[in-house]
């Protein structure tokens, strides 16, 4: 076991000391533990690749990228893992909007099939989306769902009727949300017209069953429609050991590739290493701000009112929103990894020549 866990080292490393270092895990295995010899071994293996043996920040700056790659990773992976979630089913709509609002018939029905699991303005992502993408509107970027809407608000769902609603929810087997009122406009806070007691409140109630969530929009005032239904899908089971396997591959990942490319820029010209190192720090800086800006507003999202599936992972990240930044970022880390790449300084030739 202890010969695989050399595979921690760097090559170079192993081929000049794994035989001395197989060797003194011998010696000291029989007073320690399998687990911390093991720990001890993989620890020293990780920070070896790293190189620069005298530096004390290195593991930082390593750790903070690799954390990067992980977090990127997962949200990749739980994006696949949701491409596979089940399609939306127009009859399960139909079948709810009978169930609680057996006597009213909805102005309009989706039946047409979402044209992708996610999409942006109505569209699946493409090309011709990008620059909404890159430019202002990746937020726009989001679950596709199917709905229904009336044009004339059933008896059964106007405010002062909510027990109803919620009691036909129960009875048709959905767990839902305590309402959720929200103002229908807003004034100005200084006009003396401005009453904010007399401004209506629109009102959202969220529902469960199985995969189906369900969102019923209630508007208070005379718009078209008042009343509104969308049925998205749950996360699927599969998105969270997707997102769990994806980050640690991508932790790993990223601490392989920093570590090469800090090895290699170590022993490259002064110049290459100095303007690496200010790429990778200023990619950093664009890959960590949407996150810093992002996990805020989402946690303060999901406080302030009921959830019965988390906004996606890339939305804690700051992506899409920000992706123009991530994009920024990755090419200023493939210009850095390129300068790491070019060929090593040689070592001065010390050997006098005589006559």
């Amino acid at each position: 076991m202890h010969r695989w866990l050399l595979l921690s080292y760097p090559r170079d490393y192993r081929r000049e000391r794994g035989a001395e270092i197989l060797e003194t895990v011998r010696d000291i295995a029989p007073v320690r533990s399998r687990l911390r010899v093991a720990a001890n071994l993989v620890g020293h293996g990780l920070r070896a690749r790293l190189g620069r043996p005298s530096s004390r920040s290195v593991g930082v700056w390593a750790s903070i990228f690799a954390m990067a790659c992980g977090l990127f990773a997962a949200s990749f992976g739980t994006w696949l893992a949701w491409l596979g979630s089940r399609p939306l089913d127009h009859n399960e709509l139909v079948a709810a909007v009978g169930q609680l609002y057996p006597d009213q018939s909805p102005s309009h029905i989706d039946m047409d099939d979402p044209p992708a699991v996610f999409i942006i303005y109505g569209s699946p992502l493409s090309w011709s989306s990008v620059s909404d993408l890159l430019l202002g509107d990746g937020g726009e970027y989001s679950l596709a769902g199917i709905g229904a809407s009336f044009d004339h608000l059933p008896a059964d769902s106007r405010p002062n009727s909510l027990a109803q609603l919620q009691q036909r929810l129960q009875a048709a087997g959905w767990d839902y949300s305590e309402p959720v009122y929200s103002n229908a406009y807003d004034c100005i806070p200084d006009d003396p017209r401005c009453d904010p007691a007399s401004i209506p409140s629109d009102i959202t109630v969220y529902a469960q069953r199985g995969d189906n969530i369900l969102e019923i929009d209630i508007n208070a005032v005379g718009t078209t429609p008042v009343m509104s239904l969308a049925m998205t899908r749950a996360t699927p089971w599969e998105a969270y050991p997707a997102g769990v396997v994806a980050f640690l591959l991508g932790t790993l990942g990223g601490w392989w590739l920093f570590g090469w490319a800090s090895r290699r820029a170590e022993r490259s010209h002064p110049v290459a290493e100095g303007l690496a190192k200010f790429l990778y720090g200023f990619a950093m800086l664009l890959w960590w701000a949407p996150i810093i800006l992002g996990v805020p507003q989402v946690v303060s999202h999901h406080l302030g009112e009921p959830h019965y599936r988390w906004h996606p992972l890339w939305e804690w990240l700051g992506q899409p929103a920000l992706s123009l930044l991530f994009l920024l970022g990755c090419a200023m880390l493939t210009l850095a990894i390129g300068l790491a790449a070019l060929p090593r300084r040689q070592p001065a030739d010390q050997t006098l020549a005589h006559d």
